[in-house]
């Protein structure tokens, strides 16, 4: 495939970007520029926020570009592409729970956006349950319920809102009990889940765009795994925990297919609209990836997915 040249999306409704950080969390590269983000934390499309562990900055571009694409794919709703809500009695540690609330929220955010009312409320009910077993009650109490149950069907919009309310509450709470173990499993679980998204539609619908979106999360992969090793790591031993080596082993094999990719950023000054607290971002990215690399790359994310999954 031949380099192809895409300009970065406009913002969306607050309320949708809002939740989006939910549907598609992602970590993404240190490199290029961060505009405003990286003191105010305001979130942008095709710009980054940033988290900080452990002294290090770990930036993350926006995940809106994806949520859109899988939604405007035309490629229509697929149920069997969910983590079956039946499996989260298969978790019974704190790296699972973690992960597969990541994993919850991605399938949550799919099933809103394509307004499948009849299962929103058992996969919000299911992400609770696992925000329960680690802790975060708080993010998913009843008063949230209640409004996550009567706009069900109602108010699309509103329903994203309130999912990704939960996430940011979750979020706030384990960056002040410096959690920041459980926030990076539940980034990479997300992370996952939306690729996995991803892939499906490069496969139903190839295009372009879906594939260049795909290659564009490169530098992601690599900043997932300084991510984990650093909070993977027992300070007691200076080593990695043996929990962690087999999903770091994943991504380090899913990290040797993105090795070929060839991308390049073509920086353009953003424009702001503070009335409106959008960003433009207006540089473009040059991608050159191949069938056989976007063939290797979906088999790397059902290998990394089905590890924790299952």
């Amino acid at each position: 495939m031949a380099f192809k040249r895409f300009p970065s999306f406009r913002l969306i409704t607050p309320a949708v970007l809002a939740a989006s950080l939910f549907i598609i969390p992602a970590c993404g590269p240190t490199e290029g520029p961060v505009g405003d983000t990286a003191d105010t934390g305001k979130d942008v499309i095709g710009n980054v926020t940033g988290v900080k562990v452990k002294g290090q900055n770990f930036m993350m571009p926006s995940p809106v570009q994806i949520a859109l694409l899988v939604r405007s794919s035309n490629v229509g709703y697929d149920k069997t592409l969910l983590n079956p809500t039946s499996n989260v009695s298969n978790y019974n540690d704190k790296m699972k729970w973690a992960l597969n609330i990541g994993v919850y929220g991605a399938d949550l955010g799919y099933i809103t956006m394509y307004e499948q009312t009849p299962e929103a409320l058992p996969y919000f009910n299911t992400v609770r349950k696992l925000g329960d077993n680690l802790k975060i009650t708080a993010s998913f109490d009843e008063k949230l319920m209640t409004r996550f149950s009567e706009n069900i069907g109602k108010n699309r919009d509103s329903v994203l809102a309130i999912v990704g309310e939960a996430y940011r509450r979750s979020d706030d709470f384990l960056k002040q009990g410096e959690r920041d173990e459980d926030a990076a499993l539940i980034l990479t679980g997300g992370w996952i889940e939306s690729m996995h998204f991803a892939v499906d539609v490069q496969k139903k619908k190839p295009s372009n765009e879906v594939s260049t979106r795909i290659a564009e999360q490169k530098n992601t992969v690599s900043n997932l795994i300084k991510l984990l090793v650093s909070v993977g790591t027992d300070p007691n031993t200076n080593t990695l925990k043996e929990a962690y080596q087999p999903l770091i082993d994943k991504l380090n094999d899913l990290n040797s297919v993105y090795q070929g990719i060839v991308i390049k950023y073509n920086f353009s000054a953003p424009t702001h609209d503070e009335d409106k607290h959008l960003t433009t971002i207006n540089g473009t990215t040059d991608v050159k990836i191949t069938e056989e690399q976007l063939k290797l790359f979906g088999e790397k994310i059902v290998a990394i997915r089905d590890y924790i999954i299952n």
